[in-house]
This record gives structure tokens, C-alpha cells and sequence, in this order.
């Protein structure tokens, strides 16, 4: 069986080092591993492959894959292999969902205090060497505790259930949005996992944003889910509410959001992905004082090669054996 690897991607830090070939190469001998480490090699293997372990499947290439039948992507999102030849087709998608939950629910607990306790403010005067304690201090300064705000989840998947796990602690009252509800009688207290007050459907979400302090987008990038965060829904949301965007750039209507940033309707934000990447210099979002700004790096860890490869393995000697693969992407929903 040929499998090609060729997990690469404009960023360096997201190229796959390539001892992790090697290994793969020695734990599946019986196997022939084609590496690829640019598009155009890419474009070129891709024919001869039976399993691709990479993050893209150039469309006018994908005719010509005749022998291809499993692909594993290394990343959650698979929007760029969302085409409808592939979708059609009886090519099975996996995801690497679920590495890096742990540590993105970490980034957005960390960004959730530091907004309620309004650090980039104190940050921002330290670089300019200014004593702001009248601004942080007093029932005006607009500091909030953590506990019984209200957080809402649009998206309860495995990231959405590490931040239960990490918010609930703190006192913070939680509901979800969830395109499949946990209990089929309903959405409410009876239906919700631990920790989690209510679930609602999409449909629900306007009327969930009314109580909203903390709203946090972990939802996969859809026609369905693009731009679901505009005027009408920040209108919604109770004044001084806190945005946390750890999912995809396009869920948010950006001149929506800067606009609310800026006359207070919104208290804060904190951004980790972008409609356009790497973020424009010239972008507002660089220079409002309630935004914390991170370069698409919520799921930073200090090993994410080792778990992702371990996964691949796994999926390998389950297709292998006819087994059911971890991670199956529903085409039709897009994740």
C-alpha cells in the first residue's frame, strides 16, 4: 500500500518534521511512504497514493487519485478539502479533532480572565511606563470576577468540553449551542453534560445571546456558521460582553465586531484566527486597547507532532484491518 505524507503548510511551524516519516517508515515496513514537501510535490504523488496524510487535495488533482480511499487531515478544520468531487466520493476523511482541545480551552480560560480583569489595559501601560490603577480599581473600572458569569460555547465538541471542564471551577454558568442535541426529548438542564446548565440548538442562538457576559465561538467554519456573529447578533448580547474566537476567522463579521469594540457594546475581545492570515497590519483590531490579539496559536503545545503521528498510526493499523477509524468526518456537515 502507498501512503503519502506531505503535511505541510505555509507556516513553518506546521510543517511535520520529517524524522517522523522515518519512524513511520520503520514501525510499518509493509508499506511504501511517499513524502511530498511542497504543493507541486505534492500534486504529483497524489496519484499514486492509497492513503494521503495531509492537509490539502488540490481539486483538479483529485480525478486523477483513482487509487486514493482514506485521508487523514492534521488539522480539526478540513475546509480545504471540502470540495464536492471529494465529498461524492467514497474517499473517507479523519481529522486530528481532540489534540489540541486541552490546550486551547487553556488559552481561552487564560484570555477570559485577563479580558474580565481587564490586562491588556495594565499591559499597554507598562509598555508605556504609566501608573493605571485609577482605571483598574473601583466599581467603574469595569473588572468583573469570574464567578456566575455567564459563558456561552457555540460549539460543544471535544474543545468545548475541555472548557467546561476548566470554566465550571470557577463559578462561571455555562450553556452551549450544539448542532446535535444531547438528549432527544429536548435542550435543557436534563439533556445537558456535567457542568453545562443548557444546550440549545443553532436556530436557538439569538435568544441565548441575551444572556451571553462570555461568548466563545469553537465551531467549525460552514456555510452555515460563516459570519454568525454580525450587527444583529451583538445587538443581542448584553453590553460589555467579552467575544473569545478560537475556531475560524470567517464566523465573525470584523467591521461588525470593530464597530462594537469600539463604542463599548462589546467589552473585549480576544481573537485567535482571522478572516485573513497572517492578520493585516493595518487592521483596527492592532490597536484597540480591549483586544488581545494571538497569531492562530490557542492550540500551541510543546509536542503537538508526537500525539498526531500516534493518531495516524493508530487510524493506519485500523484501516489496515478493516476496522472503524478514529475522527470520521461527516462530509455533508463539513467536520
Amino acid at each position: 500500500m502507498n501512503v503519502l505524507v506531505s503535511v505541510i503548510s505555509p507556516a513553518p511551524a506546521w510543517i511535520l518534521p520529517r524524522h517522523f516519516v522515518d519512524a513511520l517508515r520503520r514501525e510499518f515496513p509493509q508499506h511504501t511512504f511517499l513524502d511530498a514537501w511542497d504543493r507541486d510535490a505534492l500534486r504529483r504523488v497524489l496519484p499514486e497514493a492509497d492513503v494521503a496524510f495531509t492537509p490539502f487535495i488540490e481539486r483538479d488533482v483529485f480525478p486523477l487519485a483513482t487509487r486514493l480511499r482514506w485521508v487523514q487531515s492534521p488539522a480539526v478544520g478540513v475546509g480545504s478539502l471540502m470540495f464536492p468531487e471529494l465529498i461524492a466520493s467514497p474517499v473517507v476523511i479523519t481529522s486530528a479533532r481532540g489534540i489540541r482541545a486541552r490546550s486551547i480551552a487553556e488559552h481561552v480560560m487564560g484570555v477570559t480572565i485577563a479580558l474580565a480583569r481587564r490586562l491588556p489595559i495594565a499591559m499597554r501601560a507598562q509598555i508605556a511606563h504609566r501608573w493605571v490603577q485609577e482605571d483598574l480599581e473601583g466599581a467603574a473600572s469595569g473588572v468583573r470576577s469570574l464567578d456566575s458569569l455567564r459563558m456561552t460555547i457555540v460549539g460543544l465538541g471535544s474543545i468545548g468540553m475541555e472548557i467546561v471542564k476548566l470554566a465550571a471551577p470557577f463559578g462561571i454558568r455555562i450553556s452551549a449551542i450544539r448542532r446535535r442535541p444531547p438528549s432527544p426529548t429536548g435542550f435543557g438542564a436534563a439533556g445537558a453534560p456535567a457542568g453545562v446548565e443548557t444546550v440549545w440548538p443553532p436556530e436557538r442562538l439569538p435568544d441565548l445571546l441575551a444572556q451571553s457576559d462570555v461568548l466563545v465561538l469553537a465551531v467549525p467554519h460552514t456555510p452555515e456558521t460563516k459570519q454568525i456573529i454580525s450587527r444583529a447578533e451583538i445587538d443581542r448580547m448584553p453590553r460589555g460582553a467579552l467575544l473569545i474566537n478560537i475556531a475560524r476567522g470567517k464566523l465573525i463579521d470584523d467591521g461588525a465586531v470593530v464597530e462594537a469594540l469600539q463604542d463599548g457594546r462589546l467589552g473585549g475581545a480576544a481573537l485567535d484566527v482571522f478572516t485573513k492570515e497572517p492578520l493585516d497590519p493595518a487592521s483596527p483590531y492592532w490597536d484597540l486597547p480591549n483586544v488581545i490579539i494571538t497569531p492562530h496559536t490557542s492550540g500551541a503545545m510543546q509536542d503537538y507532532w508526537t500525539p498526531l503521528v500516534a493518531l495516524f498510526a493508530e487510524n493506519l493499523r485500523r484501516f489496515e484491518k478493516g476496522q472503524p477509524l478514529l475522527n470520521i468526518v461527516d462530509k455533508v456537515a463539513g467536520y
